[in-house]
């Protein structure tokens, strides 16, 4: 077989496993920041007026006291939330998925040409040559990656996790 071209990709179509695990990360530090918005939102909300946290105050109070009465020890629970924490939990992710969606775009791009060549070693660059000058012309500048396989077995396996036709 001589050099052929297979057509034109994107990054992420070259590497499905890139743009698979980006999804994926992506996905979920979107959840994480539903989720601390959330909890924003919910520690942003209003106390109740003074007169309903101190109705509040006594009928724990009562609640603790028979309790104890009862025989029953009690742990104050460990929550602390902050405000100020969770901004800062916000921040960083929306800087990280920022930068998601930036190597999103990046594995998005189309520009990759992808070219294959099976056969005698010797025809390789002339045969490649002739189907980079169909894309790009005598004086244009290419730029390129070459992954050379001699052996079918490996050449299969590349296969597996990067687009080769």
């Amino acid at each position: 077989m001589a050099a052929a071209l297979l057509g034109q990709l994107s990054v992420g179509q070259c590497v499905p496993t890139a743009l698979t695990m980006n999804a994926q990360l992506l996905a979920e530090l979107q959840g994480k920041l539903a989720a601390a918005l959330n909890i924003q939102a919910a520690l942003s909300i209003q106390l109740p007026s003074l007169s309903l946290q101190l109705e509040g105050a006594l009928s724990a109070v009562a609640s603790l006291q028979a309790m104890i009465s009862a025989g029953l020890t009690i742990s104050p629970p460990g929550v602390n939330l902050s405000i100020d924490a969770n901004l800062a939990v916000i921040a960083e992710l929306t800087a990280k998925i920022a930068a998601l969606i930036a190597i999103q775009v990046a594995l998005g791009t189309a520009g990759v040409y992808v070219l294959r060549h099976d056969g005698p070693s010797e025809t390789h660059g002339a045969q490649v040559q002739a189907v980079v000058d169909n894309i790009a012309p005598p004086g244009n500048n290419v730029h390129s990656i070459t992954l050379l396989a001699t052996a079918p077995a490996v050449f299969e396996a590349l296969a597996a996790v990067i687009f080769t036709g």
